[in-house]
């Protein structure tokens, strides 16, 4: 072995930890790869330095150059594919690349947490925010002395998937009990007092920690905070509105989840944007243009801020009758920015004659059937509709909960993540031998339990020249051109899996098959060619659900996660 090489790496793995974007890092492992172009430990440390500054493309081809030769580094490339892919906010990759960690070593509490973390972050909230949980119960467990690090981890990845203040409050005061001297953990409880409207606590918290690091944006950012919150409890206050009274509208609340959800996409906004490409002719004839500034106000008065203001930017309401033109049981169409500001006026002149409409409470109406009827956005942002003389009546979450229903109606994209719940698996139609599923598939299929020397195992590698082949079952499927992994045992294929995310030729898999669609659409299209549903379950480490059919005596399978098709597979009828 040469000492000048090993020196070298010596300094530049001692440089990295001090100063990860000084240049002598890369002349050190540039040098080291000169000599030994394969070394992994040379490229990890590159790769490091490269991210570090900044050189994302670059630091990604280093890490995937270590992966690909799945050797003793392996597991340390796909840790730091996954934590590059977080920064990134490239999901989909991130939470690939946690579970292949996983599949490598599941004994490490930090990889489950990184998972429940990239799970959450991808609009998996429940299913991310139990596996942090697990993750803190692992540590208990195997590592007692690295728990304090673990809950502070748990609130900090709370906290940025803006998880609801009664999970998210609880895990910051937790933490700060295991480690009440580190900044950063008192810095998240000084947000768990925000959300738990102890603003006045907030502020001091804040301002003892600024004492300490004068130039911390994250702790200005919660003094500012704070202090804006107890000016609004002041002003409210003038005018008998307690803090019982703000809380009871659920302010806060609504804004943490608006946060949260404009962080993948499934806020009001995106919504609206969504909405507008796959309107009906019909019903965009009867929209008005999008409101001006001086149309959301009048005098000093203005449109609501919860969910108005956004709604009417986009459209400034809809002529009156038309609202069956939405093709919902009831009526509702958008109100104007006019109808609004006088309706409240109204209001405000004589709230005896509108006991329906309180004063102290979060309302703001912005549909309504022409007949006294209205859709309205209420405390903690739910949408009801509102009847004269009776209960409020619920229709969605949230006005965006409402406006993706209807983009899912007229045919759009609905990015929201699927209802974790378990249902019933459908009763399969009668069989109806004239129809069967074709493609790819059919191939696929012949290739099951086939040598590697048949014509079928053949034409299968025409169909995927790029896909790799496995002769173990444990070993993780890895990211190739095609996207197809096929597991090979003794000989004989036995599974074949197209990652439908990269496979080029997805579509072709099985020929009429949305990959865009709904789990109900894509899994009606399948029965009704000969599929025969066998089973299905949720996979509590990674969210993900699997179905299984029963075709052409062998297993077909779709993976879902968030929503999309993830993965299809097929395997031989013991596999």
């Amino acid at each position: 072995m040469n000492d000048a090489v090993e020196r070298d790496l010596d300094l530049a793995w001692e440089l990295i930890g001090a100063q990860p974007t000084h240049p002598k890092v890369a002349e050190l492992a540039l040098r080291v790869l000169a000599t030994e172009p394969a070394r992994c430990s040379a490229l990890m440390l590159l790769g490091d330095h490269r991210q570090a500054c900044g050189e994302i493309d670059e630091a990604r081809r280093l890490f995937l150059q270590v992966a690909g030769q799945r050797n003793r580094w392996f597991t340390m490339a796909a840790r730091s594919l996954r934590h590059l892919e977080l920064g990134e906010r490239n999901l989909d990759e991130a939470l690939r690349w946690a579970r292949i960690v996983l599949g490598e070593d599941q004994e490490d509490w930090d990889d489950w947490m990184q998972l429940g973390h990239a799970q959450a972050l991808s609009g998996e909230y429940e299913v991310g925010w139990r596996q942090l949980d697990e993750a803190v119960a692992l540590c208990a467990r195997a590592a007692p002395d690295d728990l304090s690090k673990a809950l502070g981890k748990r609130a900090e990845y709370l906290l940025e998937s803006a998880a609801p203040p009664e999970r998210f409050a609880p895990a910051a005061e937790e933490a700060i009990r295991a480690n009440a001297a580190d900044p950063w953990v008192a810095m998240l409880l000084g947000f768990a007092y925000v959300a738990q409207y102890r603003f006045a606590d907030a502020e001091q918290l804040g301002l003892r920690l600024l004492r300490e690091d004068p130039t911390d944006d994250l702790l200005h950012s919660l003094v500012d905070t704070a202090r804006s919150m107890l000016r609004i409890v002041e002003k409210a206050s003038a005018d008998d509105i307690t803090l019982d009274d703000i809380r009871r509208t659920g302010a806060l609340e609504m804004a943490w989840r608006q946060i949260r959800d404009m962080k993948i996409g499934t806020d009001l906004g995106s919504a609206l944007t969504a909405l507008e490409p796959v309107l009906p002719d019909e019903l965009r004839a009867t929209l008005r243009p999008g409101a001006t500034a001086a149309e959301l106000a009048e005098g000093d008065e203005k449109v609501g801020s919860m969910v108005a203001k956004d709604v009417l930017t986009w459209h400034n309401g809809q002529q009156p009758g038309t609202g069956a033109s939405w093709g919902l049981a009831e009526p509702f169409r958008l109100m104007s920015a006019a109808e609004i500001l006088a309706m409240d006026a109204e209001i405000e002149a004589d709230r005896a004659a509108h006991p329906d409409w309180p004063e102290n409470e979060l309302w703001e109406q912005v549909m309504t059937d022409d007949a006294g009827t209205y859709l309205v956005a209420v405390a903690f942002g739910a949408l009801v509709i509102r009847r004269p003389g009776q209960p409020d009546e619920p229709v969605a979450d949230s006005m965006a909960d409402w406006i993706w229903d209807r983009v899912a109606d007229f045919g759009g994209r609905d990015p929201r993540p699927a209802p974790r719940k378990t249902t019933d698996l459908p009763v399969d139609p009668p069989s109806d031998p004239s129809r069967s599923l074709t493609g790819y598939i059919t191939t696929m299929c012949d290739a099951l339990d086939a040598s590697e020397q048949s014509a079928a195992y053949t034409e299968l590698r025409e169909l995927f020249p790029g896909s790799t082949v496995r002769r173990t079952e444990l070993a993780p499927d890895m990211p190739n051109a095609d996207g197809v992994n096929i597991v090979a045992l003794d000989g004989l294929v036995k599974r074949i899996t197209v990652d439908v995310a990269v496979c080029p030729s997805a579509d072709r898999v099985i020929s009429g098959l949305d990959l865009a669609g709904y789990s109900h659409q894509v899994d009606d299209y399948l029965r009704a060619n000969g599929a025969r549903t066998r089973e299905s379950w949720v996979n509590r480490a990674n969210g993900e659900n699997t179905v299984n059919y029963d075709v052409a005596g062998h297993r077909l399978g779709l993976v879902w996660g968030a929503g999309k098709l993830v993965r299809i597979f097929v395997a031989a009828s013991d596999g």
